[in-house]
Formats: C-alpha cells, sequence, structure tokens
C-alpha cells in the first residue's frame, strides 16, 4: 500500500544521500576534501635528469598533493640548459670539452642506456604531467591552474639553469589564483646583485613562500619585507612506511639476506683520498662489501658491486636492505633518516648548507663524515620526534598556503 510505498522512497533518498557522500575509498567526505577534490594544481619544478634527488623531490610533491584529494600535475617544462644534458652529447661546464666527456660517458660507459633504463620509461608511471613537453615560457602562457607551486630543488640557483634564473621557476607564466614556493632553493651560493630585482619582483606576486634551507631564508629577507618560511623537503610529505609501499609496488629489486654498505655520490668528493679512504675502512672494519648507485659504468673505487640504471623505486628498496649508507647526497641522507637507516654522509664541500642544516635540526651533525673510530647506529628514538614534528609544520603551511 501507500505507506510501503513511502517507507520506500524515503530509505532510498536517505541510502542515495549517504552514498553521495562517500569518496571512491569508502571514507566520508568532509565539504573541504570535495573542494581539494576539483581545485587543479600545476607544480613547477626540475623532474627529469641524471639526479636521483629530483626525481624524489618532484614524484613526493605530487603524491603528496593527489594524496590529500587535490587535482595535482607537473608542468611538463624543462629548463633549456636542463634539457640539454639529456642529449648524447652536450657542452658540460660550459666547454667545448663538456661535449667529448658526455658523449663518452653515454657511448663507452652507457650513461644514456642508463638512464632510459632507471628513469626515462618510467617517466609516465611516476609522474602526471601536463599535456606538451616544452622548453620556452612562451609556450606556457595559456596554461590555467587554481594554485602554482614552484616546486624544490635548486630552481632559484643560475648555475642550475645555464647562468640566469629561469621566469618560468618564479612562475611568471599562465594565470593561477595563487602562486606559492614549496621548499624552493637557491643552492649555496649568495644572491647576486643582478638578480636580486627581479627576485624581488617576481616573489612579490606569490600568495606564499617558503624555502628548503635557512641560508635561503636569510638571503631572501635581506632583498624582501616579509616572512620566509623554512620547511622540510618534498621527501619528507612521504612518510617512510609510505615510500616503502611505493618501493614494493614498482621496485624490481628483490628482497634478499645479503649485506652490504650503499654508496652514491653525486660530487666530485668521490674521487678525493678522505671519501675512497673512508668508505674502505668501513667496509673493511664492517666486513661488508659496498654497493655503488651509479649512473655509469665508470671505474669506482672500493666498489664490489654496481647498481646500474635503478629507478627511485629500486634505490628505496636499496636504502631500505642496506646495512649502512654512505652518501654525499642531500637526498641519500633525507631518505636514510625517513627510512630510519644507518648512515655517513660525506660532507659536499660545493653545497653543504642543505645537509648541514637538516641534521642540525635533527641533531644528527656528528653523522657528518663520521670515522669508524666513532661510529655508532643512530638512535632514532628523539630524531623521531623531531623529525614528525618537521614535518607536521611543513604539512600544515603547505595545506594553509594552498587553501587560504
Amino acid at each position: 500500500g501507500y505507506p510501503s510505498i513511502l517507507v520506500t522512497c524515503l530509505m532510498f533518498c536517505i541510502c542515495f544521500r549517504l552514498l553521495s557522500n562517500y569518496g571512491c575509498y569508502g571514507g566520508k567526505y568532509t565539504e573541504r576534501e570535495k573542494q581539494r577534490s576539483m581545485k587543479r594544481i600545476g607544480i613547477v619544478t626540475f623532474f627529469q635528469s641524471y639526479n636521483y634527488g629530483v626525481w624524489f623531490q618532484a614524484y613526493a610533491t605530487q603524491a603528496f598533493l593527489r594524496g590529500r584529494g587535490y587535482d595535482a600535475q607537473i608542468v611538463n617544462y624543462s629548463n633549456l640548459h636542463d634539457d640539454e644534458k639529456l642529449k648524447m652529447a652536450f657542452k658540460g661546464k660550459n666547454s667545448y670539452m663538456g661535449y667529448l666527456i658526455s658523449f663518452a660517458k653515454n657511448i663507452l660507459f652507457g650513461g644514456m642506456h642508463y638512464y632510459r633504463k632507471g628513469f626515462k620509461k618510467h617517466l609516465n608511471t611516476f609522474y602526471s604531467l601536463s599535456s606538451e613537453h616544452c622548453t620556452q615560457i612562451e609556450n606556457l602562457s595559456d596554461l590555467h591552474y587554481d594554485v602554482l607551486v614552484a616546486g624544490s630543488d635548486q630552481i632559484w640557483n643560475p648555475e642550475t639553469t645555464g647562468g640566469t634564473l629561469d621566469p618560468v621557476f618564479l612562475l611568471q607564466f599562465g594565470i593561477a589564483d595563487k602562486r606559492i614556493s614549496y621548499a624552493s632553493s637557491i643552492g649555496s651560493t649568495e644572491i647576486r646583485e643582478q638578480d636580486k630585482a627581479l627576485m624581488k619582483k617576481a616573489l612579490e606576486e606569490f600568495s606564499y613562500i617558503s624555502v628548503r634551507e635557512t641560508f635561503a631564508k636569510q638571503q631572501l629577507e635581506k632583498i624582501m619585507n616579509r616572512n620566509i618560511n623554512v620547511v622540510c623537503d618534498p621527501t619528507f610529505l612521504l612518510t617512510g612506511e609510505e615510500w616503502r609501499l611505493f618501493a614494493k609496488q614498482y621496485s624490481d629489486y628483490l628482497e634478499n639476506d645479503q649485506k652490504y654498505i650503499l654508496t652514491y655520490f653525486v660530487s666530485l668528493e668521490k674521487y678525493s683520498e678522505h671519501c675512497i679512504n673512508l668508505v674502505k675502512t668501513y667496509s673493511e672494519s664492517l666486513g661488508l662489501p659496498v654497493w655503488a648507485v651509479q649512473f655509469t659504468r665508470y671505474y669506482s673505487k672500493n666498489c664490489d658491486k654496481k647498481i646500474l640504471g635503478a629507478s627511485i623505486a629500486d634505490m628505496i628498496r636499496l636504502i631500505e636492505h642496506a646495512e649502512l649508507i654512505i652518501t654525499d647526497s642531500f637526498h641519500g641522507v633525507a631518505l636514510s633518516v625517513n627510512l630510519g637507516k644507518n648512515f655517513v654522509a660525506v660532507e659536499n664541500r660545493g653545497n653543504p648548507y642543505r645537509t648541514r642544516n637538516l641534521l642540525s635540526r635533527l641533531n644528527l651533525l656528528d653523522r657528518i663524515d663520521m670515522d669508524i673510530e666513532n661510529y655508532s647506529k643512530v638512535d632514532y628514538s628523539n630524531v623521531t620526534v623531531l623529525l614528525n614534528d618537521f614535518r607536521k609544520e611543513s604539512v600544515d603551511w603547505f595545506c594553509e598556503a594552498i587553501e587560504n
């Protein structure tokens, strides 16, 4: 009769109302989460290079934002100078000899082959990119986002962009309701006089500004009458457990019972007598072989096994199962900390601030150039508390910058 029909209609309306408030994972959406899912965010950063740190930070920024419900993608732009480095031969270090050196690395030592194996073939697996790849700011004028984010890495260091500041990395393009920076870096050099006016003018258009190092904060606050925030590197926006799940899903490396010291070097420190002796001493004292992560087959001292063409997922797995990591890479240190691993940081004297800044904040400065006589495993009880606090501050800042 009519009562039963009315009850049925009422139950249908209630069920429809409940289902409409639930997301694809079965969790109830709040109004803020609904707004997030509609907000389009464009990330501008380095995202492809012969450098694990570039890939890690770009992936982490996008994964974090998408995990929070935003429609985030990386703007498919490469700085022309950085794009040149991915060719078979390029003018490295502004010298014609660079053509010969880069060609030799790619042909004789397999650089391009291992780059394609470890990175290029994973481009669309790890990233969501805007449609067309470009190297000119003119091609970005019609892009439209709710929020543009100048991402991490040394995007504001002219040395990494061919000697001049790149206006794309200063977000001087496209249409956006808001422009912000997250953990952007100027490297370890002071802002040049000829760049101060340009940076000041460009950054005045930003709603929120954050950098990765205290050094950058101090430099920018000298030329701008506003507060600059220091936040954690994007790789810390993902927890160690999230990185492990990522590696488990995408890594080709299988778990094994082998014990090893993992090394990864990005600077010329690896050729120094200090670094060579440090690795050798640890290997002999701990009785462990050395596995070296490299981009080419070029000869390495104190290396028992070369890891060539590893993806970023493979790299996480290798760090996760190493007994000790020895590295001069900031991201090598950052990921070791995030995964709770024992490590020794070889100081990269050409760019020391970012690693020192991080380890100082976590009370781990003694890990820099730690010799075997003073070696001990990292006590993560206090480090984890400090890291979680830093992560929360950074996450809160980032979300507030996007939403307010």
